[in-house]
């Protein structure tokens, strides 16, 4: 070997694999080279003296390379402008490079990132930030049972930033209202512990049955209620076939595909995020004070000739305010409720690793108080407030240069505290309760009640002194995944294997009893001669104390999957394809009754297929091949295809000239058939195998002979058996991406169609002299949904400061074609061609201004009783 020609670079490599490849490239422009444990040698021919050529006094430069959150990046490649020094980044970020001048620029380049020119200048150690790059063509998004380019994708389908869920709330549900284009959220109750909304994906599309999606936590059905927000690493939600028919009957309604934080090589990171609010109610109910209902009760009254109820001389007393224990003017809304409540939320976590071994986990605290009150004379607590702790714990191995272990643990750890009576019964009450009926309480902490069984309850008795709830949950996720590369057996071919067991428990505990109450002997003679209210007891309890009501709960899951993924580039041509199956076993040990005691079973075949010619035109199919229980053996199994289309014009040659106006358009079109198969609902309680037909004995029977008890009961069908089959939902949709403004101004637009049909319901239509003791179900229901749904957003930047800004439209309108029902008097009863959530009844236009108006109406049709 010629030593004239050799020079040294020293190079920090994360692996001997990666010293390799860069021999490789050495080798491929005419290079020789030899790799020692800390060096590599590369030696030229003499033709190259001349490139290598430099000035005698080389500058060392030393430097950390971050990303947009300034976490270190490991593997990214540094080189000189213009000459062949290069090196990589180590497992900190930082690298060592040598160059000829402090005129040199350093390009530094990382797969996802954008490149970075940077002058060396004076410096002698740096620091480099990049930025995610904008348009990657190697970008890579969630879809159904795996990954795809985001530039190759056909399916409707929208992903919200992880950063956006982190708000002050229980659970993330809460945060998704208005964030996602054709998502809709809808929270039920604000109570803690309960706050999870109902989300409907581009609306709701049945009248009978669930509407809400199948959610996937990595990879396994699962809830999202009480997932910490910061353990999040994407939310994906498909919304169209191509995306969904790969779950079959699982897919109609949407699907929300969650995926947790795992670690990156690195140094040890340790984040805590720590935050505290208040809430208060969105709109306070506004309640009459007790002179003016009083005064309104008796117009009302007169108004109708009848005697006023309050006599001047009590509304007075009232009003003064003198004797608020005989003449009370309360304001239950005030006496129970507070005006405000707090929130906490912590979250504690650690991630990094090296090259062979990543970890990621964490632990979260969230507290929530109510808004009721509590009673200091109540030896309980019956304070609402709510606690959950989490943990979550990732941990990723490369046992060999092609093999991967995946092992993910999570769950949590739940207690809640409540009133003995329920939160709606105690606001129920404070609305019906009038501001004079009683005080709150009287002296000595008795509780006022007019009668054992007229008047209203107490509701402040109701809120502090009817006991307490307690209620306790767990939840324990497991998953266990093996990736096996086969690039041995042909370049991008590998296969992954998975098991997953969840396990959810439950406890209740209610101590509740109801105290005497007491009354006002004559209003007109209230108190005794020392001066102590004269009360009789106008309910007497059986006893006071507390009862014990226990309950419990729970359930198990066990899931499987095996799959082969195909990825391969051939010059302009890119194909991809999937085989996957699975099974799933989820079992209730506190079931109620047999039926429910046996586990449901569900197995289920997947495939994908997927080609594109230059990043240009794209052609995706999808097929889900679905089996459950729940049907008959003719009708166990059902298919579920769909196709899908692509084209990015802006990649076109004829484009070029238009590329700094327009520079992403694309268009896609979708078609496809998924499904629903789970038939038992709240409608159908213990009907879940509905082939079956279930009769009972001791039904009525015949009497035979005279005067003897001779009579011999019968059989009875409770319910008729139907070859009931899966539910179909043939999805399309037709979209449109661009970017404009140089990547800035960025619009995505969907246009929808869904066709329900064969929805599962009780037939309606059966007339009563066919003798059937009860309707049976069928596939009956068909119902039409169209809309449209869009995401704009903007970014722009001011000085050295990022704005965004993004707007989400979703507009649905359903229809019912079909549901059974006999033939209406009226059109105006007939269901058919109104919406699914249709209300009915009578509209009120206004209010009677003037005698003459009443005189001039129509004779009213409805009774007043």
């Amino acid at each position: 070997m010629n030593k004239k020609f050799t020079r040294l670079i020293k190079l920090k490599l994360m692996t001997k694999e990666s010293a390799c490849k860069l021999g490789a490239l050495s080798l491929a422009i005419g290079l020789t080279f030899n790799a020692s444990a800390n060096a590599i040698n590369i030696t030229t021919t003499p033709k190259a003296i001349k490139e290598l050529k430099r000035p005698l006094a080389d500058i060392v430069i030393r430097g950390i390379i971050k990303d947009e959150t300034g976490t270190p990046i490991p593997g990214a490649s540094v080189k000189v402008k213009g000459s062949l020094f290069v090196a990589a980044t180590d497992v900190n970020g930082s690298f060592s490079i040598t160059v000829p001048s402090e005129s040199s620029v350093l390009i530094v380049t990382y797969v996802g990132y954008e490149p970075k020119e940077v002058i060396v200048g004076n410096q002698k150690n740096i620091a480099i930030q990049l930025v995610p790059s904008s348009n990657s063509l190697e970008e890579v998004a969630v879809v159904g049972f795996g990954t795809q380019r985001k530039v190759s994708l056909i399916g409707a389908q929208s992903t919200i930033n992880s950063k956006e869920l982190k708000q002050p709330v229980a659970s993330v549900t809460q945060s998704l209202a208005g964030r996602i284009a054709g998502v809709v959220g809808v929270q039920r109750s604000g109570e803690p512990g309960r706050s999870t909304a109902d989300i409907w994906i581009r609306g709701i599309a049945t009248f009978s049955g669930s509407s809400a999606p199948l959610v996937l936590v990595d990879g396994v059905e699962r809830s999202i209620g009480a997932i910490d927000a910061e353990d999040i690493e994407s939310f994906t939600v498909l919304k169209d076939a191509s995306g969904t028919a790969v779950y079959g009957v699982r897919g109609a309604n949407g699907v929300i595909i969650v995926k947790t934080k795992t670690g990156k090589v690195g140094k040890p990171s340790i984040f805590f995020d720590y935050n505290e609010g208040l809430s208060t109610f969105v709109k306070y109910p506004e309640s009459l004070d007790g002179v003016t209902y009083m005064n309104l009760a008796n117009e009302a009254l007169t108004g109708r000739g009848q005697a006023a109820k309050y006599s001047q001389d009590y509304i007075n007393r009232t009003a003064s305010g003198a004797d608020p224990l005989v003449y009370p003017n309360v304001n239950w809304m005030d006496e129970l409720f507070d005006k405000y409540s707090n929130t906490r939320r912590a979250n504690l976590n650690a991630s990094g690793g090296v090259d062979n071994a990543q970890y990621y986990v964490s632990l979260a605290y969230y507290n929530e108080g109510g808004f009721l009150k509590t009673d200091d004379l109540a030896q309980y607590n019956s304070a609402l407030n709510y606690t959950r702790y989490n943990f979550t714990s990732n941990l990723n191995l490369k046992l060999t240069n092609t093999t991967k272990l995946d092992l993910g643990i999570q769950g949590y750890a739940a207690t809640g505290n409540y009133p003995g009576e329920s939160t709606e019964s105690i606001f129920t009450s404070a609305l019906d309760v009038s501001p004079v009926e009683y005080p709150k309480i009287y002296p000595g902490g008795l509780i006022p009640g007019r009668s054992s069984n007229g008047g209203f309850r107490n509701p402040y008795a109701d809120l502090t002194r009817r006991g307490y709830r307690t209620e306790f949950r767990s939840q324990l996720y497991t998953n266990l995944r093996l990736t096996q590369d086969l690039k041995m057996v042909t370049e991008g071919l590998t296969a992954t294997a998975m098991v997953a067991f969840d396990n959810y428990n439950e406890n209740f505990i209610r101590r509740s009893k109801r105290e005497s109450t007491y009354f006002i002997r004559d209003i007109n003679n209230p108190y005794k001669a020392d001066g102590s209210l004269d009360l009789f007891q106008s309910f007497t309890s059986g006893g006071n104390y507390l009862s014990f009501e226990p309950s419990r709960g729970g359930n198990r899951k066990f899931y499987t999957e095996g799959a082969v993924n195909y990825d391969r580039a051939f010059g302009k041509h890119r194909v991809g394809g999937l085989i996957l199956a699975y099974t799933q076993d989820y079992t209730n040990p506190f079931a109620g009754d047999f039926t429910a005691s046996i586990p449901e079973r569900f197995i289920g075949v997947a495939a994908r297929g997927t080609y594109s010619y230059d990043d240009r035109y794209f052609v995706e199919a999808n097929f889900g091949y679905n089996g459950s229980e729940l049907f008959s053996p003719d009708n166990r199994y059902g298919s579920f295809p769909a196709f899908g289309v692509g084209w990015i014009p802006s990649n076109e040659k004829f484009w070029e000239s238009m590329k700094s106006t327009i520079s992403f358009l694309k268009f896609r079109y979708s078609d496809g058939i998924t499904g629903i198969g789970k038939i038992s609902n709240a409608d159908l309680v213990g009907r879940r195998f509905a082939y079956l037909t279930l009769v009972s004995d001791g039904a009525a029977g015949y009497q035979f002979g005279r005067g003897y008890d001779n009579g011999i009961s019968g059989i009875n069908v409770t319910d008729y058996g139907v070859d009931v089959v899966w539910a179909e939902s043939r999805k399309q949709d037709l979209g449109m991406e661009i970017r404009t403004l140089k990547d800035n101004l960025y619009l995505i637009v969907d246009l929808f169609k869904e066709q329900r049909t064969g929805i599962f319901f009780q037939r309606q239509s059966i007339p009563g002299y066919v003798g059937l003791t009860n309707q049976p179900y069928g596939n009956l229901g068909e119902v039409d949904n169209r809309g449209i749904d869009a995401t704009l957003e903007y970014n722009f930047k001011v000085g050295q400061v990022d704005f965004g800004l993004r707007g989400t439209f979703t507009y649905n309108k359903d229809k019912i074609i079909k549901d059974d029902r006999p033939a209406q008097p009226y059109p105006w009863m007939n269901r058919v061609g109104t919406n699914v959530l249709s209300r009915f009844g009578y509209v009120a236009e206004k209010l009677y201004d003037t005698q003459e108006e009443i005189n001039a109406s129509a004779a009213a049709c409805i009774s007043r009783s």
